[in-house]
């Protein structure tokens, strides 16, 4: 975790600015369940900022304090209620303590089997969860580390309790990218 928490607090504190929203997220955004997000691994926060801005309750959890520090300083500034928590990846079910989300974004971060998991847990009865990164072709073409990218229908069978309603392969102006988007059934027979 110190590592980690070393690695990120150094690439966050060394940047200025906010880039836009992720493209995939801004694109289906009309998929989200009104309410609540849940927004692992979400830096400095930007698409925290897009989210609030369209009406959510959002939580964002990240391992770098100056990320989060920075994700706070912002929202206020844009007149912003946006909560966060400081979440050591390497502990996902310390995540149950925060209950209950309407949708669960994950950009740009690969996560573990652990993780998955527990994702259909902290949603909501027709919770929507998006996840979007970098695929192979980024890392074979632009030196994106292999072992965190995504791979062509590598989580299509990843939930039993939820239904895949997206999976695109694409480029954007950031890269090569795997978007997926899931709902959890209902439990109405």
């Amino acid at each position: 975790m110190i590592a980690d928490k070393l690695k990120w607090n150094e690439r966050h504190g060394s940047r200025d600015g906010f880039n836009p929203p992720d493209i995939y997220l801004r694109d289906n955004l009309h998929i989200f369940k009104p309410g609540s997000v849940l927004y692992l691994a979400c830096g400095r926060g930007r698409n925290a900022f897009f989210l609030a801005s369209e009406g959510f309750d959002v939580t964002g959890a990240d391992i770098s304090d100056l990320g989060l520090e920075a994700l706070q300083q912002e929202a206020v500034a844009r007149g912003l209620n946006i909560r966060t928590v400081e979440w050591d990846f390497d502990e996902p079910e310390a995540l149950n303590s925060l209950g209950l989300f309407d949708n669960i974004l994950i950009i740009n971060y690969k996560p573990d089997a652990s993780l998955l998991r527990l994702i259909p847990l902290l949603l909501t009865e027709e919770g929507v969860f998006l996840m979007c990164s970098y695929n192979e072709v980024q890392a074979a073409k632009n030196g994106f580390p292999e072992n965190k990218a995504l791979y062509f229908n590598e989580f299509i069978d990843c939930f039993y309790e939820m239904q895949l309603i997206d999976y695109n392969r694409f480029e954007d102006p950031t890269g090569f990218r795997d978007g997926y988007i899931w709902r959890k059934q209902s439990n109405e027979k």
